[in-house]
Parts: structure tokens; sequence; C-alpha cells
């Protein structure tokens, strides 16, 4: 009977379960490269390549068009050389690198349209490639901030709802995304919908602490800081709270890391109580008494889009409000 082998394929066994590492290991080996051969051809017939759209750390994502039918995608090249990241999706058996089993995770119906989905992947040579939904027109929250003088509370409300039900879904999937800041939201520019991007940061959710820091320095929660520790829910919430303040703030609530231990937030004026609140709840530095997701969606500054979802008896996962349309036509995004 041949043994299971891990991702790096560390030894079979044979019939008599003797070891052989030489004929076995190349064979698989040579089976290894086959198959990533035939997913890089694969890959080349069905996709065609634009021009580049970012870069980060270990990928560069790409303009993509499907050759069979012409729908735009978002193509993410990930190298082998620089991502050694690997996990297994819950009740499953294959190792996956850990941005393809988190994107599968999130992106099983029922989806969340904040959500960015994975439409397929490839295991070439060289790199993974991932093929991505691609909404069309958009930038990222970072541009679109810059772009403007200002966000108004409205615009700045509908943004949040929707970040917190990116995060709530993906939570509900067993996933923590880690990295939640304005260059992970994409905007579409018509419609005002949010998209969760990159979870090239992210793991699974747990319920233990976690021991090593993957996202955004001065995101970090004080009490990775000063423990090195952190449970991923409260970590979150503080991201969401580092997010809103840029929202209505322009800039970050913290630059040292002994300003995010002290928490002392200076407000710009113009940001509401209700807003401020808010805030000052999600950046607690007791992480114990951060809200929940649930409690963030039920705080007072969201009761207007609570209000819309009530009257017009839509699931807010499932339809974008008319809000949206609402601010698009206040609030002309560039």
């Amino acid at each position: 009977m041949i043994a299971d082998t891990n991702r790096k394929g560390v030894c079979v066994k044979d019939a008599e379960g003797k070891i052989d590492n030489e004929g076995r290991q190349e064979e698989m080996t040579t089976n290894t490269n086959l198959n990533n051969l035939n997913h890089k051809e694969s890959f080349d017939s069905q996709y065609s390549t634009g021009k580049l759209l970012g870069k980060g750390g270990c990928g560069s994502v790409y303009e993509g068009v499907c050759k069979a039918d012409g729908k735009q995608v978002a193509i993410k090249y990930v190298s082998k050389t620089h991502y050694q990241r690997f996990t297994t999706i819950p009740e499953e058996t294959d190792s996956l690198p850990v941005e393809v089993a988190l994107m599968q995770m999130v992106s099983r119906p029922p989806c969340s349209p904040h959500v960015l989905k994975l439409l397929e992947w490839f295991d070439t040579p060289q790199q993974y490639i991932l093929i991505l939904e691609r909404p069309v027109p958009c930038i990222d929250l970072l541009h679109l901030i810059i772009s403007k003088d200002k966000l108004s509370m409205e615009l700045a409300r509908h943004i949040m709802w929707q970040v917190v039900l990116a995060t709530r879904h993906c939570h509900d999937r067993g996933v923590l995304h880690r990295d939640i800041k304005l260059q992970n939201v994409l905007i579409n520019t018509e419609t005002l919908e949010v998209k969760l991007i990159d979870f090239g940061c992210g793991d699974l959710l747990k319920e233990t602490p976690y021991k090593t820091f993957s996202g955004t320095r001065l995101h970090a929660p004080p009490e990775w800081i000063t423990n090195e520790a952190y449970h991923g829910c409260p970590a979150a919430v503080w991201s969401l709270g580092v997010l809103l303040f840029l929202l209505v703030c322009g800039r970050l609530p913290f630059r040292t890391n002994k300003q995010i231990v002290d928490g002392r937030l200076f407000f710009k004026h113009g940001v509401s109580k209700a807003c401020s609140s808010l805030i000052e709840k999600c950046l607690q530095k007791n992480p114990s008494k951060r809200p929940s997701l649930e409690e963030i969606l039920q705080d007072e500054w969201f009761e207007k889009e609570r209000e819309y979802q009530v009257q017009t008896d839509v699931d807010p996962e499932t339809q974008m409000s008319e809000q949206s349309s609402n601010s698009h036509n206040n609030h002309h995004v560039s």
C-alpha cells in the first residue's frame, strides 16, 4: 500500500511498507511537473493577460479576459519562490496555498456581494495563478480618499456597512482576513458596491490566540504590541475601527506603536458624535470590551442603513441599497 504524501512529498512506502525515496519520488515529481505544465497550457488557452493593475509583496494583479466569452477578470500571479504558506480547508484533505484555500471558502455559494470571488486557479511550474472576478469600473478606497477632499458621513457609512458585512461573511465561513485596509477594499464607482480583496495575509479563523502577526503594522491591535498575541475577532474589529477613522478623518489614528498602545484619539472637525462613538468602541485598548460584528451592525450610527433594509425587506448580503445610487448622484467619484 502506498502511503499519502504531503505537498512537499517527503517519502512514500512500497507495497511491503519499505521506504522507496528514489523511483517513486521521481515518478511523483514527474507527474507533478506534467500536471503543472498542463495547468499552464490550460491557462494560456483560456485567458489573455492585459496591463498591470497592482503589485504586492507576494504577487501581481493584471487585467484579464476570458477567451471563451470575453468576460473581464483579474489575474493574480503569485510566485512560488516567495509563497510558502499552505493549509487544509476544514473537513477536506488537500493541502492548498493559504490564499487559494481561504478564497475557496468565502467564494462558495451563497456568496457575499461584498467579497471578491475566486473563479478558478492554476498551479504552474513557477507560479500560482488566481482568476478573480473584476468589478468594472472600480478603484480602491485609498484612491477614493485621494480623489476627494473628504467623504460625507453618508458615503462613509454606506461603505463601512458593506465592509462589516464582508468581514462577517468571512468569519461565518471560518476565514480571518487580517489585512483590512483602504488598499484592500474596492468600490465600484458607478454602483458604490464595495468588495473586500486580497486574502494573502489571511488565516483560518480560530478561537485560540494567534502568535504571529500578518498584515499592516500600523493597523495592528495594541495586544499584539504588548503581548505578541491576539484573538482573531477582536483584532478584526480593531482594524475596522482604524478603517473607519481613515474614511472620516483622512489619516491614520496612530502613527507609532506607543500611540497604538496609548490609544488617544483626535477626531477631525465634522465627524458626528455617533460615528466617533463607534470608532472609540472599536478601538478599545481592552479587546474584550470591543463590540462584536453584530453589535457594530446594530450601532446607532448604522440606523439609516438598517432602516432601508427593513423598508425594502431585502437581505443586505444580496442586494445593493438604493442609497448607493443616491449617494453616487450626490458624491460622484472621479
